[in-house]
């Protein structure tokens, strides 16, 4: 039967399994393992406020091991999730009992989920284990961990042995996603947790962005009707009841949403945010509420310092701090952590040259360059496809959305491999073609300027077509169905200009553009697009079984490189 027994350096399973190492596992002693609440061993400071130390990441989209990259010591991994590990050992040296490890969500993403076997349950199980190995204690879901739906969700959480989600706002009983599992009587995920830390009773609980609807494949996982303010006002009432002196939502909602938050439920002492990837060097506190959030992938460790007031319920704010920590190399690193993050890289697809970079791609800004060249390249694979709409709507243009490129950097001109398009462009998704009236496709443009659609929503990269938006005007609006877009109920009226090939879009003619199955479902609210009539590639009807086979994108965007012409001049 596996156990764990002491050894010179630190605890191990005597079975296989995961090394905890013994700061990790006296965190699990010290501060709820498992959800369970434990007993806190941390005397009080007779001469200052109690305290607990709130260690955040989010939005780290699995990458663990970080890229390589100037440091300031050297050369050196940065946003390394062994670094964040050690870190945490060494805060509980100096603060037993008193440091909790949190995470604000979008884990199940990224590099590692590309197993070279494309399992991506194992892959989301094991990518949780790693966080269970490193010492997180509570964490939230983010969007992405529903990419492959929420059966995988229910898998990977299966795997965790110490790491607790918490999620507050899912109705969830009698879905696939349902947290009552034989063999698990706390459930496979709760909705909040009363923990002891540093002499504080710190009641935590989860919000995920309702957005999951539409940006995600999220199935028959439900949202009230109101999908976080309600919960959240539920959960504060709840932690309070259960004596929680401090308490913290641990949200993937994005800044504005949080502040939001603040405004409308009372009771809520800090946020520990993820979802906009928005780092936040100090701390934006509203209605007495702190608002945080470390940026994403490891690049911060945040440092939450809750001190309790004098009276033992909520924050002393002059006492209380918060701070970004870089995550480079002046931060020690727990190589047995190095060393299992290496020995599950061994099990993803492997890399190799695909082609050459003419020139740099710049991703810092999805639309640039190379945004419009990827656009031009889902136009021209979708029209070499279907040569028989070239007599009825002729494939005149790309649109692709800005959610859909996940790296942002500058990859330098030279080789190209298919690591570097799997970082770019992680989903599955598959080509399509819609062709649209002229009235659809203003409609479908008009839904990217929508509010928000510069970062995770609705915006649009284009090529063939061209658009202005003046967000000063009223927006589209839609009547929605479990938070899903159904029809249009007001034009908008912030699209001033759109063209084809620079000629004014003509309402009474059919236009076909080439785009993603996850725009063609309607993903990102993009209704305009589901209503149009969508074709496979192959020349199926899209949507019906069985699947499409048309390429994927990313296979698409790999096979332009290989022949050499996706970086011709635009």
């Amino acid at each position: 039967m596996a156990g764990w027994q002491w050894t010179s350096v630190g605890w191990r399973r005597t079975a296989a399994g995961q090394h905890w190492p013994a700061a990790a596992v006296m965190a699990c002693a010290l501060a709820a393992c498992g959800g369970r609440q434990a007993i806190d061993a941390t005397a009080a400071d007779p001469q200052g406020p109690k305290r607990c130390l709130l260690l955040t990441t989010n939005d780290s989209e699995a990458h663990f091991d970080g890229p390589k990259a100037p440091t300031p010591t050297g050369d050196g991994s940065l946003g390394s999730i062994a670094r964040v590990a050690a870190h945490k050992q060494a805060k509980l040296s100096e603060r037993p009992g008193g440091v909790l490890l949190l995470e604000g969500g979008d884990v199940l993403q990224g590099r590692f989920m590309e197993r070279a076997d494309g399992n991506r349950a194992e892959a989301a199980r094991l990518a949780w284990q790693i966080y269970d190995a490193a010492g997180y204690d509570y964490g939230t879901l983010g969007n992405h961990e529903f990419d492959a739906g929420p059966q995988v969700v229910r898998d990977a959480l299966k795997g965790l042995k110490r790491y607790r989600i918490l999620t507050a706002n899912l109705e969830a009983d009698g879905t696939s996603l349902d947290p009552r599992e034989p063999g698990w009587p706390d459930g496979l995920y709760g909705k909040w947790a009363v923990v002891p830390c540093g002499g504080i009773r710190v009641g935590l609980f989860g919000l995920l962005t309702p957005s999951t609807r539409t940006i995600s494949q999220i199935g028959d996982v439900r949202f009230g009707d109101d999908p976080v303010h309600d919960p959240a006002r539920a959960a504060v009432a709840a932690l309070r009841a259960q004596g929680a002196q401090v308490v913290v939502a641990l949200t993937h909602l994005g800044v504005q949403d949080d502040i939001a938050l603040a405004k409308d439920v009372s009771g809520i002492d800090a946020i520990v945010g993820g979802h906009s990837h928005t780092p936040m060097p100090k701390a934006q506190i509203v209605h007495g509420t702190w608002i945080t959030q470390a940026g994403s992938r490891f690049a911060f460790v945040g440092e939450l310092d809750l001190a309790l007031a004098a009276g033992g319920q909520g924050l002393d704010a002059a006492a209380t701090s918060w701070r970004m920590r870089p995550v480079d190399d002046r931060l020690p690193t727990d190589r047995d952590l190095e060393a299992h993050i290496a020995h599950v890289r061994t099990h993803l697809v492997p890399e190799v040259v695909v082609g050459q970079r003419k020139e740099p791609w710049d991703l810092t800004q999805p639309r640039g360059a190379y945004g419009q060249k990827a656009a031009r390249m889902a136009m021209v694979v979708a029209s070499k496809a279907m040569p028989q709409l070239e007599s009825t709507a002729p494939v005149v243009g790309g649109l692709l959305n800005t959610g859909g490129f996940r790296s942002h950097t500058v990859y330098p001109a030279g080789p190209v491999t298919n690591l570097d398009l799997h970082a770019i462009h992680p989903f599955r998704n598959r080509l399509v073609v819609v062709t649209l009236t002229g009235q659809g496709l203003r409609d479908t443009l008009e839904h990217g300027c929508a509010p928000g659609s510069d970062g995770h929503g609705q915006g649009l990269v284009l090529w063939g077509l061209q658009m202005q938006c003046d967000r000063r005007k009223p927006a589209q609006t839609y009547r929605e169905v479990d938070g899903k877009p159904v029809e249009i109920v007001r034009r908008g009226e912030r699209l001033v200009a759109a063209s084809v090939g620079g000629q004014p879009i003509d309402p009474a003619r059919r236009y076909t553009i080439a785009t993603l199955d996850y725009l063609a479902k309607g993903g990102s609210g993009y209704l305009p697009i589901k209503l149009g009539d969508r074709k496979c590639l192959d020349g199926k009807v899209f949507g019906e079984d069985p699947p499409c086979s048309s390429p994927l994108f990313s296979e698409a965007l790999e096979g332009a490189v290989r022949q050499g012409w996706f970086d011709d001049p635009l």
